[in-house]
């Protein structure tokens, strides 16, 4: 990292920021806070599911099991494009839980089980949530550590992920699901445009054809021990 690259992220985050904050100004109840006030159209809620499911580590693991299992890494996406397909065309679970209108999974268990099992189930989503998000939070940290080159031995790790964590709860905090769109929007939106750019380069300055001999002569060892234990 040079200072151009130190000055494009904060200049990235500056914007983010800026445009979250000022998504404060649409927040008038409850309502627009948690759900975005039900007014996500399908594009938005497309989009916003793509800049939330397409982050760090999923660029990192689809990148290692390409390297690893060729072709047959796809199948990961390939499992997750016919299940999405299949509830955006039926509507499956979806649409009953808009027709009743809550805010939350948990809502849905008390309309449908009592309040003990709503509290029951927003303990298990709560504690479920840390797990999940502690290990995105460690991931991104690990990133963060390496690409600026830190030293690895020290306790700058634990600091990166605490700022990491109070810059997401400021944020989240002051605008809400309006805010967790919009950066949502502008990191797809940047994502793409990176990832476009990427594939070009890539393809330009390695060549079609080495990209898949590389792969193949990375792969020929280990093809020969699972040929050795098979026989």
């Amino acid at each position: 990292m040079n200072i151009l690259d130190i000055i494009i992220v904060i200049t990235y985050l500056s914007i983010v920021f800026s445009i979250g904050f000022y998504t404060r100004n649409y927040i008038k109840n409850f309502s627009d806070f948690m759900i975005a006030g039900r007014n996500v159209n399908l594009a938005l809620s497309i989009v916003t599911m793509l800049g939330t499911e397409l982050g760090l580590i999923t660029v990192m693991y689809t990148a290692q099991t390409g390297v690893n299992g060729l072709f047959a890494s796809f199948h990961i996406g390939l499992a997750a494009f016919v299940v999405t397909m299949i509830v955006g065309l039926t509507g499956f679970v979806v649409v009953k839980l808009r027709a009743l209108r809550v805010k939350s999974i948990p809502e849905y268990y008390q309309l449908r089980f009592g309040k003990k099992v709503r509290i029951l189930g927003a303990l298990m989503l709560v504690f479920g949530g840390i797990l999940n998000m502690g290990l995105f939070l460690k991931v991104g940290a690990i990133f963060i550590h390496s690409i600026f080159g830190l030293d690895p031995n020290g306790q700058t790790l634990i600091f990166i992920m605490l700022a990491l964590l109070i810059l997401v709860l400021i944020y989240t905090i002051s605008g809400g699901m309006i805010s967790v769109i919009v950066t949502d929007y502008i990191q797809y939106v940047v994502l793409s445009i990176g990832f476009l750019f990427a594939v070009f380069y890539s393809i330009n300055t390695l060549g079609w054809s080495n990209l898949f001999n590389s792969l193949e002569i990375g792969l020929e060892p280990n093809l020969n021990i699972i040929s050795g234990l098979t026989l």
